[in-house]
Protein backbone atom coordinates (compact mmCIF):
# COMPACT_ATOMS: atom_id res chain seq x y z
CA UNK A 1 0.00 0.00 0.00
CA UNK A 2 0.66 3.29 -0.59
CA UNK A 3 0.46 6.27 2.19
CA UNK A 4 -0.86 9.45 1.42
CA UNK A 5 -0.41 12.03 4.06
CA UNK A 6 -0.67 15.74 4.01
CA UNK A 7 -1.18 18.73 7.39
CA UNK A 8 -3.74 20.95 6.63
CA UNK A 9 -6.22 22.60 9.58
CA UNK A 10 -9.69 22.93 8.32
CA UNK A 11 -13.25 23.93 10.11
CA UNK A 12 -15.36 21.55 12.19
CA UNK A 13 -17.38 19.88 9.83
CA UNK A 14 -14.74 19.89 6.62
CA UNK A 15 -12.53 16.82 5.61
CA UNK A 16 -9.77 16.36 2.75
CA UNK A 17 -10.57 14.46 0.49
CA UNK A 18 -8.15 12.59 -2.92
CA UNK A 19 -9.31 12.57 -6.59
CA UNK A 20 -7.56 10.77 -9.34
CA UNK A 21 -7.27 9.58 -13.28
CA UNK A 22 -7.66 5.76 -12.13
CA UNK A 23 -10.33 3.82 -11.93
CA UNK A 24 -9.98 3.26 -8.60
CA UNK A 25 -10.94 7.25 -8.30
CA UNK A 26 -13.81 7.00 -10.59
CA UNK A 27 -11.36 9.04 -13.18
CA UNK A 28 -11.84 12.30 -11.18
CA UNK A 29 -15.58 11.83 -10.03
CA UNK A 30 -16.05 13.46 -6.84
CA UNK A 31 -18.61 11.24 -5.99
CA UNK A 32 -15.89 8.45 -5.87
CA UNK A 33 -13.12 10.96 -4.19
CA UNK A 34 -11.74 8.97 -1.34
CA UNK A 35 -11.74 10.92 2.23
CA UNK A 36 -8.81 10.84 4.20
CA UNK A 37 -8.64 10.31 7.83
CA UNK A 38 -7.87 12.79 10.38
CA UNK A 39 -4.83 12.83 12.85
CA UNK A 40 -4.10 14.74 15.71
CA UNK A 41 -2.18 18.28 14.76
CA UNK A 42 -4.60 18.70 11.61
CA UNK A 43 -2.63 15.99 9.78
CA UNK A 44 -4.76 13.79 7.14
CA UNK A 45 -3.66 10.45 6.29
CA UNK A 46 -4.25 7.72 3.47
CA UNK A 47 -3.66 3.85 2.52
CA UNK A 48 -4.20 3.63 -1.55
CA UNK A 49 -3.39 0.45 -3.52
CA UNK A 50 0.55 1.00 -5.53
CA UNK A 51 -0.66 2.12 -8.72
CA UNK A 52 0.26 4.60 -11.57
CA UNK A 53 -1.97 7.96 -11.15
CA UNK A 54 -2.33 11.75 -11.31
CA UNK A 55 -4.05 12.90 -7.96
CA UNK A 56 -5.27 16.01 -6.54
CA UNK A 57 -6.46 17.25 -2.66
CA UNK A 58 -9.79 19.07 -2.00
CA UNK A 59 -11.27 20.33 0.74
CA UNK A 60 -15.32 19.86 1.08
CA UNK A 61 -17.76 18.58 3.33
CA UNK A 62 -16.90 15.83 5.79
CA UNK A 63 -20.50 14.19 4.99
CA UNK A 64 -20.23 14.25 1.17
CA UNK A 65 -18.16 16.65 -1.22
CA UNK A 66 -20.23 20.03 -2.14
CA UNK A 67 -18.58 23.08 -2.60
CA UNK A 68 -15.48 21.73 -3.49
CA UNK A 69 -12.05 24.13 -2.98
CA UNK A 70 -9.54 22.33 -5.18
CA UNK A 71 -5.78 22.69 -3.95
CA UNK A 72 -3.66 25.09 -6.84
CA UNK A 73 -0.89 23.86 -9.21
CA UNK A 74 -0.88 21.26 -11.76
CA UNK A 75 -1.80 17.53 -11.50
CA UNK A 76 0.25 15.55 -9.03
CA UNK A 77 1.62 12.42 -9.97
CA UNK A 78 2.29 8.46 -8.46
CA UNK A 79 4.43 6.54 -10.44
CA UNK A 80 5.91 3.84 -7.68
CA UNK A 81 5.99 -0.12 -7.45
CA UNK A 82 7.44 -0.09 -4.07
CA UNK A 83 5.17 0.48 -0.79
CA UNK A 84 6.15 4.32 0.44
CA UNK A 85 4.77 6.80 2.92
CA UNK A 86 4.35 10.18 0.57
CA UNK A 87 4.36 13.46 2.69
CA UNK A 88 2.71 16.16 0.53
CA UNK A 89 2.14 19.86 1.35
CA UNK A 90 -1.39 21.89 0.05
CA UNK A 91 -0.34 24.31 -2.71
CA UNK A 92 3.48 23.11 -3.25
CA UNK A 93 5.10 20.92 -5.61
CA UNK A 94 7.93 19.14 -5.73
CA UNK A 95 10.44 19.75 -8.39
CA UNK A 96 13.67 18.13 -9.20
CA UNK A 97 16.42 20.09 -11.62
CA UNK A 98 18.55 17.90 -13.88
CA UNK A 99 21.62 19.03 -15.56
CA UNK A 100 23.53 16.37 -17.87
CA UNK A 101 26.93 16.31 -16.69
CA UNK A 102 28.48 13.27 -17.47
CA UNK A 103 32.21 15.11 -16.99
CA UNK A 104 31.17 15.61 -13.57
CA UNK A 105 31.80 18.97 -13.10
CA UNK A 106 30.77 20.82 -9.63
CA UNK A 107 27.75 22.14 -10.65
CA UNK A 108 25.40 25.08 -8.76
CA UNK A 109 21.89 26.54 -9.70
CA UNK A 110 20.15 29.70 -8.84
CA UNK A 111 17.12 30.81 -9.49
CA UNK A 112 14.20 33.27 -8.44
CA UNK A 113 12.83 31.06 -5.15
CA UNK A 114 14.07 30.42 -1.77
CA UNK A 115 15.59 27.31 -1.94
CA UNK A 116 17.38 28.40 -5.26
CA UNK A 117 18.79 31.59 -3.87
CA UNK A 118 16.32 34.60 -4.92
CA UNK A 119 18.89 35.29 -7.65
CA UNK A 120 21.11 36.21 -4.81
CA UNK A 121 23.21 33.20 -4.42
CA UNK A 122 23.94 30.04 -5.78
CA UNK A 123 23.11 26.41 -4.47
CA UNK A 124 25.16 23.42 -4.78
CA UNK A 125 23.57 20.31 -6.50
CA UNK A 126 24.30 16.78 -6.07
CA UNK A 127 25.22 14.63 -8.75
CA UNK A 128 24.02 10.65 -9.55
CA UNK A 129 26.07 8.81 -12.03
CA UNK A 130 25.58 11.63 -15.43
CA UNK A 131 23.02 13.85 -13.78
CA UNK A 132 23.70 16.61 -11.60
CA UNK A 133 20.37 17.41 -9.77
CA UNK A 134 18.88 19.62 -6.63
CA UNK A 135 15.18 19.19 -5.14
CA UNK A 136 13.20 21.78 -3.81
CA UNK A 137 9.55 22.30 -2.83
CA UNK A 138 7.73 24.92 -4.98
CA UNK A 139 4.70 27.07 -3.47
CA UNK A 140 2.70 26.96 -6.57
CA UNK A 141 1.10 30.29 -5.44
CA UNK A 142 3.89 32.66 -4.65
CA UNK A 143 5.97 30.80 -7.51
CA UNK A 144 4.03 30.42 -10.40
CA UNK A 145 6.57 30.95 -12.39
CA UNK A 146 10.58 30.07 -11.34
CA UNK A 147 13.12 31.17 -13.24
CA UNK A 148 16.39 29.09 -12.92
CA UNK A 149 20.08 29.05 -14.04
CA UNK A 150 22.52 26.64 -14.16
CA UNK A 151 26.30 27.64 -13.28
CA UNK A 152 29.31 24.66 -14.07
CA UNK A 153 32.86 25.59 -11.90
CA UNK A 154 35.83 24.61 -13.63
CA UNK A 155 38.62 27.60 -13.87
CA UNK A 156 35.89 29.73 -14.72
CA UNK A 157 32.54 30.09 -13.87
CA UNK A 158 29.92 29.30 -16.81
CA UNK A 159 26.00 29.69 -16.63
CA UNK A 160 23.50 28.72 -19.29
CA UNK A 161 20.91 30.37 -20.33
CA UNK A 162 18.15 31.83 -17.91
CA UNK A 163 15.06 29.08 -17.95
CA UNK A 164 11.98 29.09 -16.65
CA UNK A 165 9.25 26.55 -15.06
CA UNK A 166 5.55 27.14 -14.81
CA UNK A 167 3.99 26.00 -12.47
CA UNK A 168 0.50 27.42 -13.70
CA UNK A 169 -1.84 24.47 -14.67
CA UNK A 170 -2.67 25.50 -18.56
CA UNK A 171 0.87 26.56 -19.83
CA UNK A 172 2.80 23.92 -17.56
CA UNK A 173 0.59 21.31 -20.09
CA UNK A 174 2.92 22.86 -22.64
CA UNK A 175 5.94 22.84 -21.59
CA UNK A 176 7.65 20.15 -23.55
CA UNK A 177 10.95 19.89 -21.63
CA UNK A 178 9.50 19.52 -18.64
CA UNK A 179 8.21 15.84 -17.63
CA UNK A 180 7.28 13.69 -14.12
CA UNK A 181 8.98 11.36 -12.07
CA UNK A 182 7.68 9.66 -9.28
CA UNK A 183 5.93 12.29 -7.59
CA UNK A 184 8.26 14.89 -8.95
CA UNK A 185 7.96 17.42 -11.52
CA UNK A 186 11.49 17.26 -13.33
CA UNK A 187 13.24 20.29 -15.39
CA UNK A 188 15.94 19.07 -17.58
CA UNK A 189 18.51 20.58 -18.94
CA UNK A 190 20.61 18.77 -21.61
CA UNK A 191 24.06 20.73 -20.98
CA UNK A 192 25.37 24.22 -22.19
CA UNK A 193 26.57 24.00 -26.02
CA UNK A 194 27.86 27.71 -26.26
CA UNK A 195 29.71 29.04 -23.35
CA UNK A 196 30.57 32.44 -24.15
CA UNK A 197 27.09 33.95 -24.94
CA UNK A 198 26.10 32.47 -21.98
CA UNK A 199 23.02 34.67 -20.38
CA UNK A 200 23.17 35.76 -16.63
CA UNK A 201 20.21 36.91 -14.12
CA UNK A 202 20.57 39.68 -11.94
CA UNK A 203 16.80 39.31 -10.40
CA UNK A 204 13.43 38.91 -12.13
CA UNK A 205 13.86 41.86 -14.30
CA UNK A 206 17.59 42.28 -15.37
CA UNK A 207 19.64 39.85 -16.81
CA UNK A 208 22.79 40.48 -18.29
CA UNK A 209 25.83 38.95 -20.41
CA UNK A 210 28.34 39.73 -23.57
CA UNK A 211 27.14 42.44 -26.06
CA UNK A 212 25.28 40.38 -29.20
CA UNK A 213 27.23 40.18 -31.94
CA UNK A 214 25.25 38.43 -34.92
CA UNK A 215 22.33 36.46 -35.83
CA UNK A 216 22.57 34.08 -33.79
CA UNK A 217 23.23 36.05 -30.43
CA UNK A 218 19.97 37.98 -31.33
CA UNK A 219 18.09 34.58 -31.84
CA UNK A 220 19.19 33.39 -28.69
CA UNK A 221 17.62 36.84 -26.44
CA UNK A 222 14.88 36.22 -28.21
CA UNK A 223 14.22 32.46 -27.40
CA UNK A 224 14.38 34.28 -23.35
CA UNK A 225 11.91 36.80 -24.10
CA UNK A 226 14.72 39.79 -23.72
CA UNK A 227 13.92 42.60 -26.72
CA UNK A 228 15.10 45.42 -24.50
CA UNK A 229 18.86 45.59 -24.41
CA UNK A 230 20.86 47.96 -22.95
CA UNK A 231 24.75 48.19 -23.88
CA UNK A 232 26.85 50.10 -21.55
CA UNK A 233 29.87 51.62 -23.72
CA UNK A 234 33.31 52.07 -22.20
CA UNK A 235 33.67 54.47 -25.07
CA UNK A 236 34.04 58.49 -23.57
CA UNK A 237 33.10 59.97 -26.71
CA UNK A 238 29.70 57.60 -27.09
CA UNK A 239 26.87 59.54 -27.03
CA UNK A 240 23.69 57.92 -25.22
CA UNK A 241 21.25 57.18 -27.97
CA UNK A 242 18.07 54.18 -28.73
CA UNK A 243 17.49 52.52 -32.14
CA UNK A 244 14.98 49.85 -32.70
CA UNK A 245 15.83 47.43 -35.08
CA UNK A 246 13.08 44.64 -35.80
CA UNK A 247 11.79 43.61 -32.17
CA UNK A 248 13.92 45.15 -29.83
CA UNK A 249 14.73 48.52 -28.61
CA UNK A 250 18.93 48.61 -28.75
CA UNK A 251 20.02 51.27 -25.91
CA UNK A 252 23.55 52.60 -25.80
CA UNK A 253 24.89 54.68 -22.62
CA UNK A 254 28.32 55.84 -21.51
CA UNK A 255 29.86 53.75 -19.23
CA UNK A 256 33.24 54.55 -17.49
CA UNK A 257 34.95 53.71 -14.25
CA UNK A 258 35.20 56.60 -12.83
CA UNK A 259 31.72 57.69 -12.78
CA UNK A 260 30.50 60.10 -10.06
CA UNK A 261 28.04 59.15 -7.34
CA UNK A 262 25.01 61.85 -9.72
CA UNK A 263 25.84 59.78 -12.54
CA UNK A 264 25.56 56.31 -10.94
CA UNK A 265 22.18 57.72 -9.53
CA UNK A 266 21.07 58.89 -12.99
CA UNK A 267 21.49 55.81 -14.55
CA UNK A 268 19.75 53.85 -11.77
CA UNK A 269 16.42 55.86 -12.43
CA UNK A 270 17.19 55.41 -16.02
CA UNK A 271 16.94 51.55 -15.42
CA UNK A 272 14.23 51.68 -13.30
CA UNK A 273 12.16 53.74 -15.64
CA UNK A 274 12.92 50.49 -18.60
CA UNK A 275 11.92 48.09 -16.11
CA UNK A 276 8.92 50.06 -15.51
CA UNK A 277 8.09 49.72 -19.26
CA UNK A 278 9.69 47.10 -20.58
CA UNK A 279 9.16 44.93 -17.45
CA UNK A 280 12.89 43.04 -18.06
CA UNK A 281 16.03 43.99 -19.92
CA UNK A 282 18.88 42.93 -21.10
CA UNK A 283 21.98 44.73 -20.20
CA UNK A 284 25.68 43.80 -22.11
CA UNK A 285 29.13 44.99 -22.16
CA UNK A 286 31.68 43.00 -23.13
CA UNK A 287 33.93 43.20 -19.86
CA UNK A 288 31.25 41.35 -17.24
CA UNK A 289 33.79 42.38 -14.34
CA UNK A 290 33.25 46.29 -15.06
CA UNK A 291 29.48 44.99 -15.79
CA UNK A 292 28.62 43.22 -12.91
CA UNK A 293 30.60 45.88 -10.47
CA UNK A 294 27.94 48.29 -11.65
CA UNK A 295 25.42 46.04 -10.52
CA UNK A 296 26.68 45.60 -7.35
CA UNK A 297 26.32 49.55 -7.17
CA UNK A 298 22.69 49.24 -8.88
CA UNK A 299 21.66 46.42 -5.85
CA UNK A 300 23.19 48.92 -3.51
CA UNK A 301 21.20 51.70 -4.57
CA UNK A 302 17.76 49.55 -4.55
CA UNK A 303 18.53 48.63 -1.25
CA UNK A 304 19.26 52.58 0.31
CA UNK A 305 16.17 54.02 -1.77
Amino acid sequence: MLTLQLQYQLLVGDAIYISGDSDYFGNWSLNQAKRMQWNQGHLWTIDIPIHDFQYKYFSSSFIKPSDVEWESGPNRLMKTTESSRIDDIWNHRKVMFQFYNPQMYPMLISGSTLDLGNNIKRVSMKQKQDISYKKIIANVIEDKVIYYQFHIKTKKYYSSPILCLYMDVSVSKKQNHNFQYKNYIVAFCEGIENKKRSIYQLDNHICYGYIPNDKTDFNVLKDYNLYTIVEFSNQVEQATYCVKFGDFNYHTVNFCSDMNEKYISRLYSFIQILITKYHIIYVCNNSLSHLRRYLQVYISLGISQ
